[in-house]
């Protein structure tokens, strides 16, 4: 069976998207799910920030422990566009799992500020990503409309909430809302990868 297509967007804050992308990669380990991330900046200047949610990481603490995935309630909110910027960049380079990884694990288990510059930059220089080139990516906004673009791509797909996957390609794409347990995203993915039409495209990131 080939590997299921699945368009994720996500936000890294959101402790519903860190355990459906902790989910994802193991389905990624087994064979059966192929990701592509798209970003969803949930908090986006100029609203304002608020404090993060003790409700939801307590509603995503059973998925968390389930995976053995590390779930506090962080101390802060921060703005995640430079964060979605530096993933994009990591992608390019062939770290884009491991620096999302890095990021949930910096904000949900170390409680860091991952909209901080600075912390992105240590995040990825720890995965081999240069720190000076990291630095000037997201000085200048680089991936900016890259971010802009998959926030259009939620929009016309009618995702208004994350985590929200795009499961499977062209007339067979189902869209999957909300955190899902492991279980069942493995039989959906087992049910679809049944039926794939060879050279089915899902619908991705610009």
């Amino acid at each position: 069976m080939a590997a299921v297509p699945v368009v994720v967007f996500s936000d890294f804050t959101c402790p519903f998207c860190h355990v459906t992308e902790a989910a994802l990669r193991r389905l990624e380990d087994e064979g059966l799910a192929a990701p592509r991330y798209a970003a969803f900046e949930l908090h986006p200047a100029p609203a304002p920030l608020g404090l993060p949610s003790a409700d939801d990481v307590r509603a995503a603490l059973p998925l968390a422990e389930e995976l053995g995935t590390r779930l506090n309630v962080p101390r802060s909110l921060p703005r995640t566009r430079k964060a979605h910027e530096a993933a994009k960049l990591a992608e390019r380079k062939g770290v884009g799992r491991a620096m999302r990884e890095a990021l949930f694990a910096a904000y949900f288990g170390e409680g860091r500020d991952v909209g901080r510059i600075d912390v992105l930059v240590e995040l990825g220089a720890a995965l081999g990503l240069d720190a000076t080139e990291l630095k000037v990516v997201l000085d200048v906004d680089t991936f900016s409309g890259a971010v802009d673009a998959d926030r259009a791509l939620a929009a016309r797909i009618g995702i208004a909430a994350v985590p929200a996957l795009v499961v499977g390609g062209g007339a067979d794409a189902e869209l999957v809302s909300g955190a899902q347990p492991y279980a069942a995203l493995r039989g959906l993915l087992q049910e679809k990868g049944g039926r794939e039409a060879p050279g089915a495209n899902a619908p991705g990131p610009a």
